[in-house]
């Protein structure tokens, strides 16, 4: 387990006390849900735990706040999973969440955090790892799997890639942005293909999401300065 990095909580400091947590459990599995608890009270960390299977409720849990952490299993590598943690975290704003996810690729685990997820806890590891992580995140830390944590880092996207992606989240066609840019349309895809490959997407309208959510986080505008988004390539990307 490897801590990347302080983070800020709602009220603009760490937690200094962890000897009793609020934790929030999502799982649609109760065998997964058992496993969790069992992992936190193994190693004696003082919880009140609230259970749930269905994301969608954890809005309506009474008190949870900044002080509390959401456990929610969910599988890193898969888009429609990922879409339901950003959903939870733009509804969730203040609380750390600690994903427990099968086996990921070091992609999946930088779109969980990008997503809004604090900590990223393998199943296979979850009974030795989830109480450290939920410490970590409850402290004001952000931790990954120590395995990933060179593979999340994230790769810098070009002036020109930056500028094609802009007009994708716009709607524009490959011939439009080309007669936007005075470029053709090859150059058009072969910069689409190179930032399909660092976010890790196979299509327009993930990479045009990924890209907006991007912006809105780094609070930068589409013509700024370079910056940096991870994932490791993958091949075979459809423009």
């Amino acid at each position: 387990m490897a801590v990347l990095s302080e983070r800020s909580n709602g009220a603009g400091s760490a937690r200094a006390d962890t000897a009793e947590l609020c934790v929030i459990l999502c799982a649609d599995s109760a065998a997964m849900r058992r496993r969790i608890a069992y992992a936190m009270t193994e190693h004696e960390l003082q919880v009140t735990l609230t259970e749930t299977d269905d994301p969608q409720q954890l809005a309506e849990v009474e008190d949870i706040d900044a002080d509390s952490i959401v456990v929610f299993a969910c599988d890193v590598d898969l888009p429609r999973e990922m879409a339901a943690l950003r959903r939870l975290r733009r509804e969730l704003r203040e609380p750390a969440i600690v994903a427990v996810s099968p086996m990921a690729t070091g992609t999946g685990v930088r779109r969980a955090l990008d997503a809004g997820a604090d900590g990223i806890v393998f199943e296979s590891e979850l009974e030795s790892t989830l109480a450290v992580a939920v410490r970590a995140v409850a402290s004001g830390q952000s931790v990954v799997p120590r395995k990933l944590r060179a593979s999340v880092e994230r790769p810098a996207f070009s002036h020109r890639e930056r500028q094609v992606l802009s007009f994708v989240s716009r709607g524009l066609t490959n011939a439009q942005i080309a007669d936007k840019l005075f470029l053709s349309e090859s150059t058009i895809k072969s910069h689409l293909s190179s930032a399909f490959s660092k976010f890790g997407v196979r299509s327009r309208k993930e990479a045009a999401a990924l890209f907006l959510e991007l912006e809105q986080t780094s609070g930068a505008l589409s013509t700024g300065p370079e910056t940096a988004f991870g994932a490791p390539v993958m091949k075979g990307a459809t423009t």
